[in-house]
C-alpha cells in the first residue's frame, strides 16, 4: 500500500493461473479490508462480500473474467473514489441519435441529432422516454449497473446510467417508446444506433460573462454579482481566478455562486477564506490509522479569512446532483461556516478521497479511500451530499426553454436578504 501514485505504464497481466487469480484476489480483498475507511458508515458486510465473489471466482478462466470480478468487487463499495485505476469496462460509444438526462428522476430526449433517423421520424426534445427494448427505464437501468463504475450515491449512479440508456454498438438496433409533451404514448420505434453518442445541451446562463480557464463572472441584470466556478481542476490557477472576479464584483451587495455540474479537483481552502469573516469551523475529517474498521483517526478542519480582503454580503451557493467531491468539499466548508444559503438539489455526496493505492504483482492498481469528511455537525457528506436549504430543481420544459429556476430563486433569495440588511442599517443608524 501506498498514500503515492504508482507508476504510470502498468497494465495488467493477460496471462493467470488458477493460483495467481487466487492470490491476487486475496490481495486485493485484504488491502481494501485494512484501509478502506467507510465500512461501518455504509453498513458493508466485507467479510460477506469476500465469500461471493471467492465463490464466483472458481467460474473464472480468462483474464478478462477475473478483471471484471474484481471490477464489481470495488464497486460492491459504491465509492466515487475507489476504483481500479488501470483497468474499466468498454463502454458503448454509439447511440440513435438522441441525448438523455433525468429531471424528477425520469429520462427525457433533451437533443435530437438533425441528421439522425430519429428526426427525421419526428422525435422531438421533451419527450420522455419509457420504454428501451421492451423493457421499463428501471429494467434498463439495473442492466447497465454491472458495467459502470460504482458510485456514491444512488442518484448520481442514476444520472450517469442515464446518458447510456440507449447506447450501444455501432449500426446495431434499438426500440424506443416515447410519451409527449402532450402525454400521448406513440408505438415504440424503430432506430439504429448511427450516430456518435450524444451529450445533453449545455446550461445557458442569461448573464454576460467574462469568462476564465475555471471560473467565469458577471453582473445579474438584479445587482447581484455571479461567480460560476466550472471546475476545481487546478490549484492555484482556480484561486487566482476567483480572485479577479470577487475584485471585479466587489462592490455588489450579494454574490450568487454556481458550482452546478463541478465534478471536483482540488480543494480550495483559499476561495472558502475569502468569503469568511472570522475562523471556522468548516469540516471534520475521519482517517484510517489502523488495520481495523473502526480505527479512525478524527480531525477538525477550521480555515480562516483569506486574502487582502472578504466579501461580505450574502452568499446564495447554486448545486445540483453532479456537485460532487471537491466541489462536495467546498458546498460543505462554507454550509459548516454559516456563509452561505445552498439552493438546488441535493449534490453527489462523493467525499471519501483520501486515496491509498494497491498495486497487485498481476500489476493491477486499485485506488482506495482510506478517510471521509464530515460537515461541522459530524454528518458525513459520502453518500448523503449537501443537502440544499432551498430545494429546486429545473424541469425538461426549463432546459428547453432557457430557464434556470434555480438561478432565479437564489436571486430571490438575496434580493430579500440585501433588503432587510438596509433597513436592518437604517433602524441602527435612527
Amino acid at each position: 500500500m501506498t498514500n503515492e501514485q504508482p507508476p504510470k505504464g502498468l497494465v495488467p497481466a493477460r496471462s493467470l493461473s488458477g493460483p495467481e487469480r487466487q492470490e491476487n484476489f486475496e490481495l486485493l480483498w485484504e488491502a481494501i479490508d485494512k484501509t478502506y475507511a467507510d465500512f461501518e458508515l455504509k453498513g458493508i458486510d466485507w467479510p460477506e462480500v469476500r465469500r461471493r465473489y471467492q465463490a464466483q471466482l472458481a467460474q473464472v478462466e480468462t483474464a478478462d473474467a477475473f478483471y471484471l470480478l474484481l471490477f464489481h468487487m470495488v464497486n460492491e463499495l459504491k465509492d466515487t473514489h475507489s476504483w481500479l485505476q488501470n483497468y474499466s469496462t468498454p463502454r458503448p460509444e454509439h447511440g440513435p441519435g438522441l441525448a438523455a438526462d433525468l429531471f424528477g428522476g425520469k429520462p427525457f430526449v433533451v437533443t435530437v441529432e438533425p441528421d439522425s433517423q430519429a428526426a427525421a421520424l419526428g422525435v422531438k426534445p421533451g419527450a420522455e422516454i419509457i420504454e428501451i427494448d421492451g423493457a421499463t427505464v428501471e429494467e434498463s437501468m439495473a442492466r447497465l449497473r454491472p458495467d459502470l463504475p460504482g458510485r456514491s450515491s444512488e442518484r448520481a449512479y442514476q444520472r450517469d446510467a442515464c446518458h447510456y440508456l440507449l447506447a450501444g454498438e455501432k449500426g446495431s438496433a434499438i426500440t424506443v417508446k416515447l410519451r409527449g409533451p402532450d402525454g400521448q404514448t406513440n408505438d415504440a420505434l424503430a432506430l439504429r444506433r448511427d450516430c456518435g453518442l450524444s451529450r445533453p445541451p449545455a446550461r445557458v446562463c442569461p448573464i454576460e460573462l467574462t469568462r476564465q480557464k475555471f471560473v467565469h463572472f458577471g453582473q445579474h441584470p438584479s445587482g447581484m454579482g455571479y461567480i460560476w466556478i466550472e471546475s476545481f481542476n487546478g490549484r492555484g490557477e482556480v484561486a487566482d481566478e476567483f480572485d479577479r472576479a470577487l475584485q471585479a464584483l466587489r462592490a455588489t451587495p450579494g454574490l450568487l455562486l454556481d458550482i452546478r455540474d463541478n465534478t471536483g479537483g482540488f480543494g480550495q481552502p483559499h476561495i472558502v477564506g475569502r468569503l469568511l469573516p472570522s475562523t471556522a469551523l468548516t469540516s471534520i475529517s475521519y482517517c484510517k490509522n489502523g488495520p481495523g474498521h473502526r480505527d479512525l483517526q478524527r480531525r477538525e478542519e477550521r480555515l480562516e479569512p483569506s486574502g487582502p480582503w472578504q466579501y461580505t454580503g450574502p452568499v446564495a451557493l447554486l448545486v445540483n446532483e453532479v456537485t460532487g467531491s471537491a466541489a462536495d468539499l467546498f458546498a460543505c466548508r462554507l454550509r459548516s461556516a454559516g456563509r452561505v444559503v445552498t439552493i438546488g438539489s441535493t449534490t453527489h455526496g462523493n467525499l471519501s478521497g483520501v486515496a491509498a493505492f494497491a498495486v497487485l504483482p498481476c500489476g493491477l492498481v486499485a485506488r482506495i479511500s482510506n478517510g471521509y469528511m464530515c460537515d461541522a455537525q459530524d454528518r458525513p457528506i459520502e453518500g448523503r451530499g449537501n443537502q440544499p436549504d432551498v430545494s429546486i430543481s429545473p424541469t425538461v420544459t426549463d432546459l428547453l426553454n432557457g430557464k434556470d429556476p434555480v438561478l432565479a430563486k437564489a436571486v430571490e433569495l438575496l434580493l430579500a436578504q440585501t433588503r432587510q440588511h438596509a433597513t436592518a442599517r437604517v433602524d441602527v443608524g435612527r
